[in-house]
């Protein structure tokens, strides 16, 4: 598998490297040429080091990975600003990311031989499992970025660039974070969940835990996100964006769903079923693009809007079915309430943040407002956390606060 990443590697080197005058030409850009020639290089070094970081990351080595990634972008970053300071070209930049990419793959080389030594063999019959999973990967991955985008391009296509970059700002807001976030957290837990992937039981449990983390983390968050929307935008965006006020509030809805498919994945490739994944997002695509384009025609930016989000209902009601039973067994009722919990804990945030703008408003300023919105919202989350008997939550407090007084205050044991 290490010899095969090198040489897709060298493969792709030499693509970019033969179509570079080419993509220059067509962006009418000559001076792109030696900039993606250069770059090109990367495809040759970032294999050496791709084998180890997974491996490092399937024995849970976060701390090392952690320092080779923050070494390496440190790295980088020093040789772009010296360089910049006395050659200030673009290439400047792009020598920058190779340093990085290669202080990254000479760290990754160094500890990661520690677990695993590349022999001078090849065997395409020994990796045929890896090539099977890495493709269905990989076509997950394409059908998913489609999904993500497609509404965005609809609405440009039918109601022009300015409609399309309310909608993209609603959607940044709302969508992304929690998109980028939650990666973050399933990506750790992969390796744990892999390693306990004979025993249903015991993944089950894990499975459902980490379902009700990622939801607390972010339906909080999202819930007071919707509430505040109408004193959030004119704040942030100003007053001529108020019109993707309900775009926003319906996307809250729709990067709450989101994030609790998440894990699903990590779920899905611990048992090696992306093929699931896959078939599934193809699926949804087949009911996405119907509803953003009437939606689209219908009521344009809102309409769009409501297509994603009944969509995103739909799937988060046919996940449990179609990805998670054949993988952990017949759960619903624990898939029921791994997302009730987190929604019960952010229902007073949703309450109080609305009320407390009913009370004041008219009263205070639109930041005084807004704060207050906040603040009242945050306060109530922490109270509930804090009283909260549920067995999830007093294991998080108890894992996450080591004094004794703060444990006797969080009503820990």
């Amino acid at each position: 598998l290490y010899w095969l990443n090198v040489g897709l590697g060298i493969v792709v080197f030499a693509v970019v490297f033969w179509l570079s005058d080419a993509i220059a030409h067509v962006l009418h850009n000559p001076d792109l040429a030696p900039l993606i020639k250069t770059l090109s290089l990367a495809f040759i070094v970032i294999p050496h080091g791709q084998q180890f970081r997974a491996l490092m990351q399937k024995e849970l080595e976060f701390n090392k990975i952690g320092m080779i990634e923050t070494t390496s972008v440190l790295a980088g970053f020093t040789f772009t600003v010296i360089s910049a300071h006395y050659w200030p070209l673009a290439l400047t930049a792009i020598l920058g990311y190779l340093v990085n990419s290669a202080v990254r793959t000479l760290l990754f080389g160094y500890f990661g031989r520690k677990i695993y030594r590349p022999g001078l063999h090849f065997s395409l019959a020994s990796v045929s499992t890896n090539l099977r999973f890495g493709a269905w990967l990989t076509a997950d991955s394409i059908v998913n970025y489609i999904n993500t985008n497609l509404s965005t391009l609809v609405l440009a296509r039918i109601l022009g660039a300015s409609v399309a970059g309310g909608y993209n700002l609603a959607y940044n807001v709302a969508v992304v974070p929690p998109a980028k976030l939650n990666p973050i957290i399933t990506r750790v837990l992969f390796p744990a969940f892999a390693k306990i992937q004979d025993d249903t039981e015991k993944l089950r449990v894990n499975f459902y835990k980490l379902l009700s983390v990622v939801g607390i983390i972010n339906f909080p968050a999202l819930l007071g996100l919707m509430v505040v929307a109408n004193n959030f935008v004119p704040l942030v965006f100003g007053e001529k964006w108020n019109s993707i006020i309900p775009i926003l509030q319906l996307l809250c809805v729709v990067g709450l769903l989101r994030s609790v498919g998440n894990p699903i994945g990590s779920l899905l490739m611990a048992k090696a079923r992306v093929d699931i994944s896959f078939k599934f997002n193809v699926f949804k695509t087949f009911l996405f693009i119907p509803a953003i384009l009437i939606g689209g025609h219908l009521a344009g930016a809102i309409g769009v809007t409501l297509g994603f989000l009944v969509v995103q209902i739909i799937n988060t009601i046919l996940s449990y079915f179609v990805m998670i039973k054949p993988v952990l067994g017949s759960s619903y009722r624990q898939y029921i309430l791994s997302l009730w919990l987190p929604f019960y804990l952010s229902l007073p945030t949703f309450i109080t943040s609305y009320g407390a703008g009913k009370l004041v408003d008219g009263y205070l300023p639109l930041s005084g407002v807004f704060a207050l919105q906040v603040m009242v919202g945050i306060l109530s989350f922490i109270l509930m956390i804090i009283f909260s008997r549920n067995a999830l939550v007093m294991e998080i407090k108890n894992q996450l606060v080591g004094s004794a007084k703060l444990k006797k205050l969080l009503r820990v044991g």
